[in-house]
């Protein structure tokens, strides 16, 4: 009879190899006999990955093949455990740092950006626990706000929306209850930090005291009617390949008396118009533009968790538990991560069909600029990475959890997939 324990899966073993080394430094560790931390992460990334409806769902289906596996009780327990959510909150952090130590940072290639950490930041909702109580005679659908590193894609939980005013919590409303520190994201001394957000972000005082007090940057869509004066138009620089289809970079003041920096821009491939606002007036033109633009992988992530992993509801009805799911969601995107990037080092197991796709809708956007006399900036060719994992790639992983093979079997079975399928 084959044992398929998940601990039988060099699969399985080498996708959670990070989770030991990064939990030994963690602070809000503890010893417990019937589900060790490492277990316990482990448990919960696996949740978000194996398509389970529901905890008892998943216990049920998946808690065989874990050894010493929790009851139901005791699963939806360490739910609300703070200790839990402190240590789940502090190992993704530490899982961050080690994505952005390993993975290729494709924003490197830009001199001008080498003093900033930039982020893509958006609130993203998902349905009411089965057992939360309605209030208002419903149940309210609960919202996390994220951030993602523009540089290596790992992604962290920044707040819960709030749990009186989650109907109509607002994106800058939860900002506003981060500390400098915490905007900051552990940026070292003398670095700037650069949010990407969509307008729901926009508050021009609070934009100025962040500025001052932190080295906190942000740029967003310009809303409509916003009444500003022109001080200056600034110069161009047409010859720095970033700036293709940059139209107009101004100085300007709005009614509340703060200086900000609009940019115009046209799509390459469409001649649509977009519009951008921001208070960092260094970076070029073209590249503050284009990194609003990255902000869509951050989009394309949320899409992942709710129609690739099928994450479509809250996991339980407390605050903790709330919070916990948010952080695992996380974990298992920066597992994947880490995990694709082996594959791809050891095995050379990329993604062919998917890169040439991406390679011909670039060539298909330079025709279609250039018969209009525009320029495609730089930025399109040189950052290429895909925005989120592959279909192909998670239900691989799914299978190969439980089968007792070598990777380099799971790495050619993927391999074919990306060839055939």
């Amino acid at each position: 009879m084959v044992n398929c324990n998940l601990s039988n899966s060099q699969t399985y073993n080498k996708f959670f190899a990070p989770v030991s080394e990064l939990l030994s430094s963690c602070h809000n560790q503890y010893v417990c006999k019937k589900l060790s931390d490492s277990q316990w992460i482990q448990m919960g990334a696996c949740r978000v990955l194996m398509e389970a409806t529901s905890g008892r769902g998943f216990l049920q289906q998946h808690g065989c093949f874990f050894e010493n596996a929790p009851t139901c009780g005791h699963f939806f327990g360490t739910l609300k455990s703070s200790r839990r959510l402190n240590l789940c909150q502090e190992f993704n952090e530490n899982l961050c740092d080690h994505v952005t130590e390993t993975l290729t940072d494709p924003l490197a290639a830009f001199e001008e950006l080498k003093s900033f950490d930039v982020y893509a930041g958006d609130g993203h909702w998902h349905g009411a626990a089965a057992h939360d109580k309605p209030r208002e005679g419903r149940k309210w659908a609960v919202g996390h706000f994220y951030t993602l590193n523009m540089r290596s894609h790992a992604m962290k939980h920044l707040e819960m929306a709030d749990e009186v005013e989650r109907k109509r919590e607002h994106d800058m409303r939860a900002l506003k209850r981060q500390s400098i520190q915490e905007l900051r994201q552990k940026a070292l001394k003398g670095r700037k930090v650069l949010y990407a957000w969509d307008s729901a972000c926009l508050d021009y005082d609070q934009w100025d005291s962040w500025k001052c007090q932190g080295g906190i940057y942000f740029i967003t869509r310009m809303k409509e009617g916003l009444v500003y004066d022109i001080l200056e138009y600034r110069p161009i620089d047409r010859e720095n390949p970033v700036n293709g289809g940059v139209l107009s970079d101004q100085l300007i003041k709005h009614t509340g008396g703060k200086l900000m920096r609009r940019i115009e821009c046209v799509d390459p491939a469409t001649g649509t118009h977009h519009v951008f606002l921001t208070n960092e007036l260094t970076l070029s033109a073209g590249l503050l533009a284009q990194i609003y633009r990255l902000r869509w992988d951050l989009e394309k992530v949320f899409d992942q968790f709710k129609n690739s992993l099928h994450e479509q509801k809250a996991w339980a009805s407390s605050e903790n538990a709330k919070i916990m799911q948010a952080h695992f969601l996380c974990i298992a995107h920066n597992l994947m991560l880490l995990m694709e990037h082996e594959l791809e080092q050891c095995f050379g197991v990329t993604n062919k069909a998917e890169t040439q796709r991406k390679a011909k809708r670039l060539k298909e956007m330079m025709s279609s600029a250039d018969k209009c006399g525009r320029k495609v900036s730089i930025v399109y060719q040189i950052v290429q990475r895909f925005t989120k994992r592959s279909l192909k790639f998670i239900r691989c992983l799914r299978a190969y959890f439980y089968i007792p093979a070598p990777l380099s079997q799971m790495a050619s079975y993927l391999r074919t997939l990306y060839a055939i399928l």
